[in-house]
C-alpha cells in the first residue's frame, strides 16, 4: 500500500489509524495488560470457523500493542473453547461475568450465542459482540452479530440464483441453530414474492449427527434441480457435499453459507467439492472489485496481516476481525475501566466507520452494522485455491 493510501486510511477510521501510529514513549512503570475475554470453538464441528477467529484475535492483539495499546494500555486475549457446546459456552461465560468485565468476543456460532445471551442481559453486560451473523439481538440491547445477517444473505443468494436464470432449486438443512435460522430466513425471503422465476422444488432436512444423507439427496435428484441450496456449516456441509458426489450430482451448481468460506475446510473437501460450488461472503472477498477509498484501504490491511504470515484470510478471519476493532475502538474512546452502558452508547452512535466489509452504520438497531451491501457471491476456483468474487455487493452478477 502506498504511504499516501495509508495515511488516508489513518484519516478515516480512528480504530484502524491507531493500529499504525507510531509508538508513544513507554511509562516508567508498564501497565497491566487489559484481558480481553474471548469465547470460540477451537475443537468440535465449528472449530474450522473458531479456529481462524482465534488468529485473528491473536493477531489484532500484536497489531495493537506494537501501536501503544488502549492508551498506553497493552491489550491480552484471553481465548477458551466452548468445544462447540452450548453449556460449555455457557459455563465458561458465568465464570467471566462473575469478574464483571465490560466486554466479551464470541461465541462462534449461534447455538452457543443464544445460550450465552441470557446470562448477559441479566446481569446487566458486558457488552457481547457475537461473531455468528445467525444472531438477530434486539435494537439497543446490550448483544451485537457479526457480519451481515442471514436475512441479507439468503437476499444476494436469490438475487443471484434467478440472474442467473437458475429457476429450480432444491434445499438441504441441518437442524441444529444455524441449519434453522439460515433455512428459515431463506425459505421468508422466497416466500417474498419478490423472486418471480424461482421455484424450491422441496426442502430436505438432516441432524448434524447423521453420517449419511443418500435419501435426501435421492428425493432431490429425482426432482431435476437447476441448483442446491446447502443451508448447512462446518462437518454438516461434508456430509451433504460426499451424498451429492456419490449421486452424481455434483455437475450441478451449489450455493452454499457463509460460514463455510474456510481455507482449512475447502483444503480437507478436495475430493467431494462439486464442479461449480457458490458462496455468500461478507464483502472483504471483494477487494479486487472494491472502489478505492477507506474501505479499500481496509481490506488491503486486513489481507496485509494474514500475507504477512503467509496465510489468505477467510472468513473465519474476518467474523472476529471487524467485531474486535469496533470493540478496540469503543475502549479507545471511552476507556478500559468503562461500564457496559458507556461502551454499548458508544457502539450505537458509530457511524461511517470502515472495515474489511464495509462501512459499518449501528444508528438503525440492527445491532451489526453493516447490511447487504456488505455481502457478495463469491465462487470457489480450485485452481487458485481460493474464493472470486462473482457478484457485486448484494447478489448481483457481475458482467463478464
Amino acid at each position: 500500500m502506498s504511504n499516501r493510501a495509508l495515511r488516508r486510511v489513518i484519516f478515516a477510521v480512528s480504530a484502524v489509524a491507531a493500529l499504525v501510529i507510531p509508538l508513544q514513549p513507554a511509562p516508567s512503570r508498564a501497565a497491566e495488560p487489559f484481558e480481553i475475554n474471548v469465547i470460540v470453538s477451537l475443537t468440535g464441528p465449528f472449530a474450522f470457523i473458531g479456529s481462524a477467529e482465534a488468529k485473528s484475535v491473536l493477531a489484532l492483539e500484536k497489531i495493537v500493542n506494537a501501536s501503544g495499546g488502549i492508551k498506553g494500555q497493552p491489550i491480552k486475549m484471553i481465548i477458551q473453547d466452548d468445544q462447540s457446546n452450548p453449556a460449555t459456552a455457557v459455563q465458561l461465560a458465568s465464570g467471566i461475568i462473575a469478574k464483571k468485565p465490560n466486554v466479551l468476543l464470541g461465541p462462534t456460532y449461534l447455538a452457543s450465542c443464544l445460550a450465552v445471551a441470557p446470562l448477559v442481559t441479566s446481569n446487566n453486560g458486558p457488552v457481547m459482540y457475537c461473531f455468528a451473523p445467525t444472531l438477530h439481538p434486539a435494537a439497543g440491547s446490550l448483544l451485537f452479530s457479526g457480519g451481515s445477517s442471514s436475512n441479507d444473505q439468503a437476499k444476494a443468494q436469490m438475487t443471484f440464483l434467478e440472474a442467473k436464470g437458475w429457476k429450480n432449486a432444491v434445499l438441504i438443512a441441518s437442524t441444529d441453530a444455524t441449519g434453522q435460522d439460515t433455512e428459515g430466513r431463506w425459505v421468508d425471503e422466497y416466500n417474498s414474492g419478490k423472486y418471480p422465476g424461482l421455484k424450491l422444488l422441496t426442502r430436505e432436512h438432516f441432524a448434524p449427527s447423521d453420517t449419511s444423507v443418500a435419501a435426501q439427496v435421492a428425493k432431490m435428484k429425482a426432482l431435476n434441480p437447476d441448483v442446491i441450496i446447502d443451508a448447512t456449516v462446518g462437518t454438516s456441509t461434508a456430509t451433504v457435499l460426499r451424498a451429492l458426489k456419490d449421486a452424481g450430482l455434483d455437475d450441478l451448481p451449489v450455493m452454499s453459507s457463509l460460514g463455510n468460506v474456510i481455507h482449512a475446510q475447502m483444503d480437507q473437501y478436495t475430493t467431494i467439492l462439486p464442479r461449480e460450488i457458490y458462496f455468500v461472503a461478507p464483502g472483504f472477498i471483494s477487494r479486487d472489485i472494491t472502489p478505492k477509498g477507506p474501505v479499500r484501504d481496509a481490506q488491503q490491511l486486513f489481507y496485509k496481516a494474514f500475507n504477512d504470515q503467509g496465510l489468505d484470510p477467510d472468513v473465519g478471519n474476518s467474523q472476529s476481525w471487524d467485531p474486535t476493532l469496533v470493540i478496540i475502538d469503543a475502549l479507545r474512546h471511552v476507556g478500559t475501566g468503562a461500564s457496559p452502558k458507556q461502551v454499548l452508547d458508544y457502539i450505537e452512535g458509530l457511524k461511517h466507520f470502515p472495515g474489511s466489509d464495509g462501512y459499518y452504520d449501528y444508528s438503525d438497531g440492527s445491532q451489526r452494522g453493516i447490511g447487504l451491501d456488505a455481502i457478495v457471491v463469491c465462487r470457489w476456483d480450485a485452481a487458485k485455491k481460493t474464493w472470486v468474487a462473482s457478484s457485486e455487493p448484494g447478489g448481483k452478477p457481475l458482467k463478464k
